[in-house]
């Protein structure tokens, strides 16, 4: 799944998600694989900084 995460100045950064578990969610973000906490990870969507843009 690919997201747009919303930065300062209206930019944005692409992320995909590539595996997500009970704790973690692991993206794919200029080319690096990056580990977040589930919870910091929904309260970024929720907040409407990152949008899904398509499956893929």
């Amino acid at each position: 799944m690919t997201y747009n995460l919303r930065v300062a100045g209206g930019l944005t950064e692409p992320l995909e998600l590539v595996a997500q578990n009970r704790y973690h969610v692991f993206l794919r973000w200029r080319g690096e694989i990056v580990a977040t906490h589930l919870g910091a990870w929904n309260a970024l969507v929720e907040s409407g900084r990152v949008v899904e843009v398509g499956h893929g």
